[in-house]
């Protein structure tokens, strides 16, 4: 324990308390984590509350408290998260490596990274990680090892250990710290966390350092460390990679979304009025005639009816909507491909597609500034976990440089592009006939092989006949 508050910087003599306060910086996002929740789910938003949605009520009378509301919420703040995670994640980003094409190792090393990425589906973690990050403001991962009963080698080597991941997330109810340095180097990660025991919610807290791991457990509003801990690193790394940004993805456009709700909701509280038209009578009713469709009705002498239907749409309201949207995609960029919005759009060459696409890939450019960062701690951890199950890569793996590149997600015009490659190669085929029939049929050789049969068979066929013409 004497390190960890050696490198907190705090006597030994403040206790476990004032050592896990220091650990938190005073950071606290309860408030934030709490409002990313209600804003996420639309049937906590202000315009589903009665009383928040329509408080020109109080002035209405009992009557007008009692009619029940039009209100329309909508999940624009899950789009707007959903559309970011896509067009970041949507591919898996590449691995950039310098790799000794006469070394056998470099190669093992990042087929082995490849694997282990593969084995704990980098892909949904990736995505996982973005959808937090942008609802919550802040994610994670923790990487660990796991003993198996016999041993494997699908990392290169036999080893019977399984390297695993476990996403952060504030969703569940985790609260994250960092604590760095002046430098902004990080020193220590800690995790608060709670879990029911017989029936009680207990609270835990784990910091973890370069060289141990700590574990801590809340008792009547004291801390105490819990058997078997410190536990040292075996990696001499803390195995945490995190990433946080300020706000919400959604955050700048909030109140345009507010807007919006109040005014298509007040919208359909006018439809509800004066859609349907409406039976004047000047004069005196006698009686109905036949009710429902085809009847009528029965006027006394000298009386007229007649229907009063809205013939004009608030024409105002149509243009502010329509400005609210346009404002809330440009300021999240947040592109629309929609289904009505790319059926009016004619065939798109490429050029015109990243136009299209321009101003999300920006955004994407602007989130690199904290996924890059997140993804290299990720490779440098794994780099770490190989040279420790591996003493004989440590070297090799310690003059590796592997860099990942997220790849923006974009619609592709594939014609244009095999024209592209076409007309740069001098019109000769770009690869060969058996890797572009698997590309299409995945690896399967069947398909190539009775290709290869079939078009032997149509050559004979052509052969003869030709002599026979002679």
């Amino acid at each position: 324990m004497k390190e960890l508050y050696e490198l907190i910087g705090i006597p030994e003599a403040d206790g476990l308390n004032e050592l896990i306060n220091a650990l938190k910086q005073g950071k606290d996002k309860t408030k934030i984590i709490a409002e990313a929740k209600k804003q996420l789910d639309p049937n906590m938003h202000d315009i589903m509350i009665p009383h928040l949605r329509d408080k020109r009520n109080k002035k209405r009378g009992e009557k007008a408290k009692d009619k029940e509301l039009v209100s329309i919420a909508l999940a624009l703040q899950k789009w707007i998260v959903k559309k970011e995670k896509a067009m970041i994640f949507g591919n898996t980003p590449l691995l950039k490596a310098n790799i000794d094409q006469n070394s056998k190792i470099s190669k093992d090393v990042l087929k082995a990274i490849e694997r282990i990425l593969h084995d704990n589906k980098e892909s949904s973690l990736n995505r996982k990680i973005a959808e937090c990050v942008g609802s919550y403001t802040e994610g994670g991962e923790i990487w660990y090892l796991r003993k198996r009963e016999e041993k494997h080698s699908s990392y290169g080597f036999d080893t019977d250990i399984d390297v695993k991941v476990m996403q952060l997330t504030p969703k569940n109810g985790e609260n994250l710290y960092t604590f760095t340095d002046d430098f902004n180097d990080l020193k220590a990660f800690s995790r608060n966390y709670s879990k029911k025991e017989n029936g009680k919610e207990v609270n835990y807290f784990e910091v973890y350092t370069a060289n141990k791991t700590y574990k801590f457990k809340q008792d009547n509003s004291e801390w105490t460390l819990l058997e078997n801990y410190p536990q040292d690193q075996i990696l001499k790394k803390i195995p945490i990679a995190f990433a946080e940004q300020e706000h919400t993805s959604w955050y700048d456009v909030q109140k345009l979304i507010e807007r919006y709700e109040q005014l298509i909701s007040d919208h359909g509280e006018v439809n509800d009025r004066n859609a349907y038209p409406i039976l004047l009578i000047e004069g005196g009713l006698v009686d109905f005639l036949e009710r429902g469709p085809g009847g009528g009705i029965k006027l006394e002498n000298g009386s007229d009816a007649k229907y009063l239907s809205w013939d004009n749409a608030p024409e105002s309201i149509k243009l502010e909507i329509e400005n609210i949207v346009k404002n809330i995609q440009l300021i999240s960029q947040t592109p629309n491909f929609s289904f009505d919005e790319v059926k009016r759009m004619s065939a798109l060459s490429g050029t015109a597609l990243k136009m299209l696409f321009l101003d999300a890939h920006l955004k994407v450019m602007e989130k690199r500034e904290i996924y890059d960062e997140y993804l290299q701690r990720r490779i440098n951890i794994i780099k770490r976990i190989l040279a420790t199950l591996n003493p004989a890569w440590k070297t090799e793996i310690d003059n590796m440089i592997i860099e990942p590149e997220i790849v923006p997600f974009m619609v592709e015009n594939e014609k244009e592009q095999v024209e592209i490659a076409l007309l740069k190669n001098g019109n000769k085929p770009l690869e060969s006939h058996e890797k572009s029939v698997k590309d299409w049929q995945g690896q399967d050789t069947e398909d190539y092989e009775q290709i290869k049969k079939e078009e032997k068979e149509s050559a004979n066929v052509g052969y003869f006949s030709a002599e026979e013409v002679e």
